[in-house]
């Protein structure tokens, strides 16, 4: 499994991982994969000024190159033991997804114009229209009262729109569908929706270049970055919003561990949305296609935070979030054991690795008859064989197009 270590705590053998992370949120992190080979070597990475790395202690253990990354007996075990309170599993499928992709696809699209718009207003020295991005957040918030899959997964899905303004809207629809899965009424699933769309929007300030850049920014590049929130905030300060979302907002690159930015609060000093909106803008940043980066897979984007629990991130709270969000969430084409390969058609929060399929290709991608299978076992006949998700497999390079698996 992936676990975060100091750099002073590195030894030969280790094996370290890119994460993933962006070098703006994480510039002193080491991420450099490879096994550590030497004292040399060691050196050569804390004189350059790194302080953390993730390791993989599979492959640091036994030099083995095809371990996967992702431990999921380990995150079973931990969210087996996890609590399962009401407020925290609420279930919201009152409307099949297929039935609802519609009106998701309305929100979605209606976040991404108003938040466009926003960031160029921004930009442009003006104040943003911020009732226009209140009636996006609503929509949102009611499209995943009714089925919170439907926008998480056409959210996850979507790669048009350029990247700053997917992240927002991305942001909005996790953090809104997190919200109604702890079982927050209307008004604050929308008051969290939107905090998430506009939580960037002081990078409309920042310049291209350094948004863009390829390598490690330097010292005053990140100085740089590090003034967004407070940017953001500033933008939106004529626009009324409640406090509350002003300081989520602002707290959103905080961390519980006081490593965070821009006042290094820590614990309880960091508010319940600023708490929620950092952790869905990590998740959201590593599985959306970024310019100096790709994205990586959702199983490995989640054990990325499942090796922050307990530090960066409140362990509790990214538990639920795994549970709400699933595994493998709802729109992701996996492998199965049978060889055959599905598309993840609704998540389950009380097995995260077992959600609901849709089986469409054999093992060689061929199209077969749909078949509808519930991992869990709760729902329908049993298979002949017990069948799990083997693996998670990225559907671009496959070329295909998930959301006509989605529709029924």
């Amino acid at each position: 499994m992936l676990k975060k270590v100091r750099v002073f705590d590195l030894q030969i053998g280790m094996y370290v991982v890119d994460a993933g992370l962006s070098w703006m949120d994480h510039p002193y992190l080491y991420a450099e994969e490879g096994p550590v080979t030497s004292e040399e070597h060691i050196g050569r990475i804390r004189s350059e000024g790194f302080a953390e790395a993730f390791i993989e202690t599979e492959k640091s253990r036994q030099g083995r190159q095809d371990v996967r990354v992702y431990d999921r007996a380990e995150v079973e075990r931990a969210l087996a033991e996890a609590l399962l309170e009401t407020a925290g599993s609420r279930s919201n499928k009152s409307v099949p997804l297929a039935d609802e992709l519609a009106a998701a696809h309305a929100a979605h699209a209606g976040s991404l114009t108003s938040l466009r718009e926003a960031m160029d207003a921004v930009a442009s020295g003006t104040s943003p229209d911020c009732q226009a991005c209140q009636d996006a957040s609503r929509e949102v918030a009611q499209s995943v009262a009714r089925n919170r899959d439907a926008l998480v997964c056409l959210g996850m899905l979507s790669e048009s729109g350029g990247y700053q303004v997917l992240h927002g809207v991305g942001v909005s629809v996790l953090a809104a569908a997190f919200g109604d899965y702890l079982g927050l009424d209307r008004r604050q699933v929308g008051e969290l929706a939107l905090a998430g769309l506009l939580h960037d929007v002081g990078k409309a300030l920042t310049p291209r270049d350094v948004l863009e850049k390829q390598g490690r920014l330097s010292d005053e590049e990140y100085a740089r970055v590090k003034r967004h929130p407070v940017e953001s905030c500033s933008a939106l300060s004529a626009a009324s919003l409640p406090q509350h979302l002003l300081r989520a907002i602002a707290e959103h690159h905080e961390r519980q561990d006081g490593s965070g930015y821009p006042r290094g609060i820590k614990g309880a000093q960091q508010s319940f949305f600023g708490r929620i909106l950092a952790m869905v803008d990590v998740f959201a940043a590593l599985t959306q296609d970024r310019p100096y980066r790709a994205r990586i897979l959702p199983d490995k984007a989640l054990s990325v935070l499942f090796a922050m629990r307990g530090r960066e991130f409140e362990t509790s709270l990214l538990e639920r979030f795994i549970k709400c969000l699933g595994v493998y969430p709802c729109g992701s084409l996996v492998r199965l054991t049978s060889g055959d390969h599905a598309v993840v058609s609704e998540s389950n929060p009380h097995a995260p690795l077992r959600p609901k399929v849709t089986v469409v290709f054999d093992q060689d991608f061929k199209p077969i008859h749909p078949a509808v299978l519930d991992l869990s076992g709760k729902e329908g006949p049993a298979p002949a064989k017990p069948t799990e998700v083997a693996a998670l497999v990225d559907h671009r390079p496959q070329g295909v197009n998930v959301r006509d698996h989605l529709a029924g």
